[in-house]
């Protein structure tokens, strides 16, 4: 296999995904409040911004205090990038749902049916994570923080997705 095939393997890894799917979970839902689960179609939005480089750049280039607006602002000349976001989840819809079914499987998360919607179940940090996860999984936090602080309507009107 050729390096870049291999990097394609590992950033399509259904595991990688539910460990992302995860900690954007508790960044949406923080241990120290009794706030609410992630609503299911939130989990098919993380795997195409953070793992999308100019995306994911925005979002580590943007403070976790300046919010969700401030990363929207970034791409005011480049468009084009948040309007591939929805693109981009339809193509990743089954890597996003294999990674959910992961993640309920290993007890990361738990599914709430009457409420559509997905729980951390432990917020302790992964262990053995390489720096590049490391990042990606704060990405992810962040991005589970923002997403919090906004209805699913704002959420999609800043990423120009439909659910």
């Amino acid at each position: 296999m050729t390096p870049l095939l291999n990097e394609v393997q590992a950033m399509q890894n259904p595991a990688l995904g539910a460990v992302l799917i995860w900690r954007f979970a508790c960044g949406y839902s923080p241990k120290r409040e009794n706030g609410r689960g992630i609503p299911v179609p939130l989990a098919f939005l993380v795997l195409p911004v953070v793992l999308h480089g100019r995306t994911r750049a925005g979002v580590d280039s943007t403070n976790l205090a300046s919010g969700f607006r401030k990363f929207e602002d970034k791409f005011e000349e480049h468009a084009d990038l948040l309007l591939a976001i929805n693109h981009r989840t339809f193509a990743m819809r089954p890597l996003s749902l294999r990674s959910v079914s992961i993640a309920l499987a290993a007890g990361l998360l738990t599914l709430l049916p009457e409420q559509a919607a997905l729980w951390p179940r432990t917020y302790a940090r992964a262990a053995g994570a390489t720096n590049s996860m490391v990042g990606l999984m704060k990405a992810a936090e962040k991005l589970g923080t923002w997403c919090a602080q906004l209805s699913l309507f704002e959420v999609s009107g800043i990423l120009r997705v439909e659910f």
